[in-house]
């Protein structure tokens, strides 16, 4: 059968990316182009996607172990390295959150999470604090290597920021995008125009079963990598059960950075409870405006509500208010 897409195909490998085609990127000169930034003044914010079990973790690893570990913070210049394990590996948003804006010079990794209970939130959490810090931190001058399993996690806000964009293809192998510089008109690397361009080559090549990534002109080259040695492997796994171990910041060192403070919906009802006690809530309308930053749904909100009435041996809510119990002082 005749390809119906056959005269009217519109993607095709660029004239500037096929110089790249075969080009391999070395570690050193990648390694030197950010520094090089830094000394500009300008951050490094590199995004590292690839499906589970390609070694995403590796490659970074890699980087922050073997380079960032032994190179001297030249900014701060005080005889610290650009990477310290314990400070600079980071699973935790709100904890990525403060270290963006505090020290100057050094190298953030930040995994992805691997608590199934928290992954539903971290990358939507991770999209904020890049957006909303980043602009507070140009002079501080980081590297931050950011883990994400899929391109579309990233926010179109957050996509402004972005430096290089690599790909895993397959374990010890990726795709290296960068933003092309001196185009008018020009934003952030396009990550979403990217995946957009390679959904059209498939539909104009259904036989195609790859697409050669010198369609994008933002495609600089090609990255290897090989495999932990086993002391990095332990070094690594040590900084996974370390940062496990020691959990999410506390509310006082949130308050101290400026992150938001987000209480449980049981800890919001219970104070909601203490205020009516003291006699600061005496009627249902503020009792609901109260309980209005829960980030639940109505019906969830009033059967968790009337549960800790209970719990406590109040009234549910419908009952609650009635003139006859607020005139009997003694029931609060």
């Amino acid at each position: 059968m005749k390809n119906k897409f056959i005269g009217r195909r519109t993607i095709f490998p660029h004239n500037y990316s096929k110089i790249f085609d075969r080009f391999k990127i070395a570690h050193e000169a990648l390694w030197k182009a950010m520094k090089m930034r830094l000394e500009m003044e300008k951050d490094n914010l590199v995004i590292i996607t690839g499906d589970t079990g390609t070694g995403k973790s590796t490659l970074v690893g890699n980087f922050c172990f073997k380079k960032a570990a032994v190179e001297p913070n030249f900014v701060l210049n005080d005889g610290t390295m650009m990477f310290d394990d314990e400070k600079c590996f980071i699973i935790d948003p709100d904890e990525f959150a403060a270290k963006m804006i505090t020290g100057a010079g050094d190298v953030l990794w930040v995994d992805e999470s691997r608590d199934a209970l928290s992954r539903r939130n971290w990358a939507s959490k991770i999209n904020k604090t890049i957006i909303s810090r980043k602009n507070k931190n140009r002079k501080l001058r980081k590297i931050v290597f950011l883990l994400l399993p899929f391109e579309r996690e990233l926010d179109k806000e957050m996509l402004k920021h972005i430096t290089l964009w690599i790909w895993v293809k397959k374990r010890g192998l990726c795709e290296v995008y960068c933003k092309r510089s001196g185009i008018k008109g020009g934003s952030g690397l396009n990550v979403e125009e990217i995946l957009k361009r390679e959904e059209k080559f498939f539909k104009e090549n259904p036989r195609s079963s790859r697409c050669p990534p010198t369609v994008h002109p933002e495609f600089i080259g090609w990255l290897t990598f090989g495999p932990f040695t086993a002391g990095l492997e332990r070094r690594y796994l040590h900084l996974v059960d370390l940062k496990k171990a020691t959990g999410e910041l506390t509310d006082d060192e949130k308050i101290k950075y400026g992150i938001e403070v987000v209480l449980k919906p049981e800890e919001v009802i219970q104070e909601a409870i203490k205020q009516i006690k003291d006699g600061k809530i005496q009627d249902k309308k503020t009792l609901w405006e109260t309980l209005a930053v829960l980030d639940i749904d109505d019906a969830d909100k009033l059967k968790k509500l009337n549960f800790y009435l209970k719990l406590e041996g109040w009234d549910t809510f419908n009952k609650l208010f009635a003139k006859s119990k607020l005139e009997e002082k003694a029931i609060w």
